[in-house]
């Protein structure tokens, strides 16, 4: 069965553009123009992934959020105009997870999307208890620990951190870890150059982490087509 998602969006030619960006990754589109159609369309479908505008008809796109998270794990893209400093944090503030500026470029979208699991969203308390460390890295349900510091990677970083951690010293083939961001969608093809560039991003991310964070482990790029986990 192919995952569900919501695009609240009342610009018919963005809706669309969204929808079909959405399609394209497996995904099965309702769409919604306003913001209390979109709460109870939410509520009645149950989608792994929503994408939300902040300036929309009724209610608007934060007060939307904040209404869902009370009964909605879903994954939420805030897509907006309002590119303001602040803007992101306050949209994260209300129960997002990204946001991404209008105008977009649909690979942009494309690239978030197959970097979520293919369960959306995973709350905390689902996401299993099943702790995995390698020296100073430890990766369990509640996010990870760099040299004793909790983090909050997101969707993506936390699944190629967890591979890593997994496999410590060992290659993790980049196509294996795309793979691995895709979920259970279609694993019949190869990952597109999308699903590559989010691992690279989220690699890029992790590595800026644990520089920060002045851990004893690094993440090594082998002949630029694996990663694997190693002491410094």
């Amino acid at each position: 069965m192919a995952p569900t998602a919501v695009v609240v969006e009342d610009e018919s030619d963005i809706s669309g553009l969204i929808t079909t960006v959405l399609e394209s990754c497996g995904y099965e589109v309702h769409a919604a123009a306003d913001g209390l159609s979109a709460v109870e369309l939410i509520r009645r479908v149950e989608p792994q992934l929503t994408t939300l505008d902040v300036n929309i008809p009724g209610i608007d796109g934060l007060e939307v959020a904040r209404r869902i998270r009370a009964f909605s794990d879903t994954y939420i893209i805030f897509i907006s105009a309002f590119v303001e400093p602040g803007d992101a944090e306050r949209a994260r503030a209300a129960g997002g997870d990204e946001y991404l500026g209008k105008p977009f470029r649909p690979r942009d979208l494309r690239a978030r999307v197959t970097a979520l699991p293919a369960q959306g969203r995973v709350p905390v308390e689902a996401s299993g208890s099943t702790s995995v460390a390698f020296a100073d890295v430890e990766v369990d349900a509640y996010g990870a620990r760099i040299a004793g510091v909790p983090v909050r990677p997101d969707p993506a970083e936390t699944a190629v951190l967890r591979a890593l951690v997994r496999a410590p010293g060992r290659r993790v083939p980049k196509t294996d870890l795309a793979l691995l961001l895709r979920g259970d969608r279609s694993r019949e093809s190869e990952p597109g150059t999308d699903e590559l560039l989010a691992v690279e991003k989220a690699v890029g991310s992790l590595r800026a982490r644990l520089d920060a964070a002045g851990s004893t482990a690094t993440i090594e790029s082998v002949l630029g087509a694996s990663y694997r986990l190693v002491p410094r």
